[in-house]
């Protein structure tokens, strides 16, 4: 399973104006939406907050957030990125504020799945290149293929 084949183009936005880490966690819910993969988006959206609020906070650093959660309101695995034109604070470890999300959701059996893909991100988004290169993205599509180009490079499929 590839983070990038999990990414379409409606559940990517780019140079959003977001005021705080609250309304990006509901932005991102939007975009699960919109791209088919959350059926009950209140139900996941209280269960991210949960796993923020009880689980800490899920910025790694760098400016970089993973928020994720498996509910029964997801019908498919899906990731939504968000990257804002100006940090929201989230708590991370290193006090930067967070302008890169990635938001991972998952069916309830797919723990699996869910791990593997939040380890590839994780890898992926320790490479200041290509995040850097994915806060200049000039396009939806642009966002998605750098990422799956560097996927490609880093995981050998």
């Amino acid at each position: 399973m590839k983070v990038s084949q999990l990414l379409n183009r409606k559940s990517v936005l780019i140079h959003a104006d977001v005021p705080d880490a609250s309304n990006a966690l509901g932005i991102l819910v939007e975009l699960q939406e919109a791209g088919g993969v959350i059926t009950n988006g209140t139900a996941y959206y209280n269960a991210v907050c949960d796993r923020e609020i009880a689980g800490g906070s899920t910025a790694i650093g760098d400016g970089i957030a993973l928020p994720h959660a498996c509910n029964a309101g997801v019908t498919a695995p899906g990731v939504a990125a968000l990257c804002l034109r100006k940090g929201v604070d989230w708590g991370a470890p290193d006090g930067k504020p967070v302008d890169l999300i990635f938001m991972i959701a998952m069916p309830p059996r797919a723990q699996s799945e869910h791990l593997l893909i939040l380890a590839r991100l994780v890898n992926l988004m320790s490479d200041p290149a290509l995040t850097r290169a994915l806060r200049g993205a000039v396009s939806r599509e642009r966002f998605i293929e750098l990422l799956a180009r560097a996927e490609a490079e880093r995981f050998a499929e």
